[in-house]
C-alpha cells in the first residue's frame, strides 16, 4: 500500500512548495525554506554556509538578494544579521535579521552609520 500512499499529500497547498520543488517557483527553491511575512509575502531563504562568508539568498517578488553575514551576528543570542547594499529599491540596502524560526527585513541605510533598531521594518516574518 506503500506506492498510492506516495502521492497522497497531508499538506495543505500553501506549503507544498517545500514538497514540490519546482513547481511553479524559481529554481532555488528545492533548497530554499519559506517563511510567511507580514505584511503579506512569502520569502524563500537559502543559507550557504560553506563558503568562506556566511551568505543568504532572499527570494522576493521573483528576485534574488544576496546577503552577506556581519560581524554584528552574535552567537550568544543566536541572532544572525545578514545585509546587502542592493535592496528593494535604488536608495537602500537590505538587513536581514534572523533569530531562531523569526526574522525580519528591514532597510539599510545606504553610506551612512544608522543604528540597526532605527531601520525601517519592511517585514516580520516566521518559518512556515
Amino acid at each position: 500500500m506503500e506506492q498510492g500512499h506516495e502521492g497522497h499529500n497531508h499538506e495543505s497547498h500553501s506549503h507544498e512548495e517545500s514538497a514540490h520543488a519546482g513547481h511553479d517557483h524559481a529554481e532555488h527553491a528545492s533548497n530554499s525554506t519559506p517563511f510567511s511575512c507580514e505584511p503579506t509575502a512569502t520569502i524563500g531563504v537559502s543559507y550557504h554556509d560553506d563558503a568562506p562568508l556566511q551568505t543568504v539568498y532572499l527570494l522576493i517578488d521573483g528576485i534574488e538578494y544576496d546577503l552577506t553575514a556581519t560581524s554584528d551576528s552574535d552567537a550568544s543570542t543566536e541572532k544572525t544579521i545578514y545585509t546587502s547594499d542592493i535592496g528593494l529599491d535604488d536608495t537602500h540596502g537590505i538587513i536581514w535579521q534572523v533569530n531562531g524560526d523569526k526574522a525580519t527585513l528591514l532597510n539599510k541605510t545606504l553610506d551612512s552609520n544608522v543604528a540597526i533598531e532605527k531601520e525601517e521594518v519592511l517585514f516580520n516574518c516566521q518559518k512556515s
